[in-house]
């Protein structure tokens, strides 16, 4: 029976042992695989990084030298480098007007990584980069060749062509509205067949600088989008007023008769009220809505808690 438990004793600490040499083992490997795959893999955070501020502190190609550095690791991601050939592509096009550079870079962002999120972008760069470069040839070849570089195409069955830009279509209908929003003694010029054809000739004309304009990414420029910002504001106000504000104003007879005699001297000149009544009217009607927009925004400044600080304004 001793023999035995000493036996099984044995047997036991044997198993112990080689299950202990099996996880070292296995921890030795796996340290050995992560520390290759970190040495095949590295993040290259720090260049990247030091890239990113160079540029932004318009060096461009000292940024330019940090991602070089970074390409030339044969065992980076395919992704990887396509990411930064485009961002090396961005500074040759957007830093140094460098087109030709800038082309190269973006050819091989989309080459090395065509899913990426860049590609339509670094598509848009390369056709601006061969625009600039006089390759009008080229350049239109890869517009040939672009998917989503514009908007979707949305087909309108029934609908007339007129003209056509690629594949997006302009329709009849487009060019009958934009006759429509004119002011009515302009709309005159417009309404014949040769009137048409020109104003045909604008919306394409423009609509193909619009294009150039976005691909060369004006779109982006912060002092245009501020005044886009701005532009749009006014829109809503005038909207807001004209919809919300001057229905509610009424005309009273009396109360204008009034208007009238209380600036009949000084604002119409002694005239009489026959003579001046359409003068009369437009005044009446501005200053009621501007009492009106003056009753509003204090409700609403009331509601909102404007505070206004008039010691910090210099």
């Amino acid at each position: 029976m001793s023999h035995w438990s000493g036996h099984r004793g044995a047997v036991s600490l044997a198993t112990v042992n080689l299950v202990i040499s099996l996880l070292t083992l296995a921890a030795i490997v796996y340290l050995a695989v992560s520390m290759t795959s970190a040495v095949r893999n590295p993040d290259y955070r720090a260049e990247k990084n030091l890239a990113g501020e160079l540029s932004d502190n318009n060096l461009p190609m000292a940024a330019i030298e940090e991602y070089l550095k970074v390409l030339d690791d044969r065992n980076l991601d395919l992704a990887v480098k396509g990411n930064i050939c485009y961002l090396i592509g961005q500074l040759y096009f957007e830093k140094l007007a460098d087109y030709e550079n800038a082309a190269a870079y973006y050819i091989r962002a989309r080459s090395l990584h065509p899913k990426g999120s860049f590609y339509d972008e670094a598509g848009r760069g390369l056709i601006a980069s061969l625009e600039r470069m006089g390759r009008r040839a080229s350049a239109k070849r890869e517009l040939d060749r672009a998917v989503n570089l514009d908007s979707i195409v949305t087909v309108k069955p029934g609908e007339t062509v007129v003209a056509r830009i690629g594949e997006t279509p302009i329709y009849l209908s487009e060019l009958e509205n934009e006759i429509q929003n004119l002011p009515a003694q302009a709309q005159a010029e417009y309404l014949s067949k040769q009137g048409k054809l020109n104003l045909l000739n604008q919306m394409v004309g423009l609509e193909l600088m619009y294009r150039a304009a976005l691909r060369e990414k004006f779109d982006r420029d912060p002092r245009l989008l501020k005044r886009k910002e701005n532009l749009e504001k006014q829109l809503l106000v005038e909207k807001y007023v004209t919809e919300r504000i001057l229905p509610q104003i009424n005309i009273d007879t009396l109360d204008l008769r009034n208007f009238y005699l209380a600036g009949k001297k000084e604002r119409y000149g002694d005239n009489s009220y026959e003579e001046v009544r359409s003068k009369v009217l437009l005044d009446y009607q501005q200053e009621k809505s501007q009492k009106a927009l003056n009753e509003l925004i204090s409700k609403l400044a009331e509601i909102e808690q404007v505070r206004v600080f008039e010691e910090n304004i210099r």
